[in-house]
Order: structure tokens, then sequence, then C-alpha cells
């Protein structure tokens, strides 16, 4: 029996002065160190809640904050009253961004069992300051989005209501062109004819109009080629020609059966 006390003694001794040894490399901030000698003392004994707690502020120092968390868990399990190990797990927390599990989670923990550590005041305080700008930031990105889709909506419903691309006049028909062509030509025609009336150069002046060569143009206008002028009638017949070849797919050297004047 004095001989299992004495080695009991002797291992809890050496995990003491392993876990000395881990604060000191803490404190020259060589982790990796630190971790390799808490390592050892946890491997001594167990069942030490401080060993897992100096481990986890040695895991948090070099971002390992998943194996920190874990650490400050198993520190609790073992010694529930545990503030320290409460507020470490709260800055596990924090360093990941989880605000809300540091403080209900961890700081908070904490001073209910250490009311009067200033030291956890402050970190609540400020992973509440934390939390307070990830809301509002939240809400900001979702006031964006509203915005954004309201302006893409208003968008799309302006363009929805706008008013519709100008008219593109069709181009003009040929037989259409040539009709316009043509009324034009007769009524200058008609006031040429008013203007210089033809001598009957011995021509019956009865003779029914039938009977004389005539052009007829869209089926609504006759016009009566011999009581024109030679070179306007020349140059009528010309245009109308050239016209009724466009309109009707014929050659243009062609038109009622006649050739084209050169």
């Amino acid at each position: 029996m004095e001989r299992s006390g004495c080695q009991e003694f002797s291992l809890k001794n050496l995990a003491e002065s392993l876990k000395s040894q881990g604060n000191k490399a803490m404190q020259s901030k060589q982790y990796p160190d630190a971790i390799e000698l808490y390592n050892c003392a946890i491997a001594t004994c167990e069942e030490n809640a401080v060993y897992y707690c100096n481990r986890a502020a040695a895991y948090t120092q070099i971002n390992k904050y998943l194996e920190a968390i874990q650490d400050c868990l198993r520190s609790i399990e073992i010694d529930p009253n545990y503030s320290k190990a409460y507020s470490r797990l709260g800055l596990a927390y924090y360093a990941q961004g989880n605000y809300r599990d540091a403080i209900d989670k961890g700081f908070r923990k904490a001073l209910q069992l250490d009311p009067n550590n200033e030291s956890v005041k402050e970190n609540i305080r400020v992973a509440e300051q934390k939390l307070i700008e990830e809301q509002q930031r939240a809400a900001g990105n979702q006031n964006s989005r509203s915005s954004q889709e309201h302006q893409n909506q208003s968008a799309r419903g302006s363009r929805s209501n706008a008013a519709p691309p100008p008219f593109n006049a069709m181009p003009f028909n040929a037989n259409d062109l040539a009709s316009m062509f043509m009324n034009i030509a007769a009524n200058t025609a008609n006031a040429y004819q008013g203007q210089h009336p033809r001598e009957s150069q011995g021509e019956d002046s009865n003779t029914s109009s039938t009977n004389e060569p005539e052009i007829r143009i869209g089926g609504n206008i006759d016009l009566n080629l011999d009581q024109m002028p030679e070179d306007l009638t020349g140059a009528l017949r010309s245009v109308m020609e050239m016209f009724s070849g466009a309109g009707t797919g014929q050659s243009q050297d062609h038109f009622d059966g006649r050739t084209a004047p050169n």
C-alpha cells in the first residue's frame, strides 16, 4: 500500500512538473511545445481538468479552435464548476466567429461561477457588440437584396410598359408607286392640255375618243396620248413601261407588247 501511494504521488508530481513546463512554454509563445508537454501531463494523469483547459488555451493560440473546444468540454465534464474552462470555451467560440455560443455556453457560465471576474464581463460586452454588428449586417444585406429585387421588378415593369418601337413604314409596292406616278403624270398632262390645246390638223372633231390610242393606268385613269405633245407622250410611255416591268415582274424592255423607246 505504501509503495502504491508513493507511486501515485510520484505520477502526480510528474504531471504537475510537465504542466509547469507547459505553462513556461506558453509564456514564451512556444505553443506546439506547450501542447506536447500538456499531452504528457494528461497521459500521466487523465482526470485533471486543468491540463485539458491549459491545452485548450495552447490550441486556441495556433487557431485549432475545434480541438480547443473539445478540450474545454472535457475539462468541464471533469469539473463542472471550473470557471476558467467556461471562459476559455467562450474564447474558442469567439475566435470561430460564433458569438452566440461564446456568450451563452462560455462567458455567462463563467460569470455565474465567478461573478467578480471583470475580464469575463468585458468579454461578454465585446461578444454582444459583435453579435449586434453581425445582425445589423445580415439585416442590411437583406434590405439590399430586397431593394435590388424591387429595382429589377421596376425595370421589368418599365420595359413592359414602354412605348412600342416606331412603326416601320412598309416599302412601296412597285404597282402602287407606278400608279401614283401615273396619276401625277395624268394631272400634269391634263393641265398641259388645258394650257396648250392641240390643233385638229384636219381631224374630225366629232370622232369618238374610243378609237384613239390610249393607255389605261390602274384601271382608273385613261390617258389620251394623241392629245398630248410628242415629247410628253414619249417620256410618259418610258416611265410607264419602267414601272410596269418592275411591278409585274416583266422585262423592263417591254410594255403592252411595244418595244420601249431607246
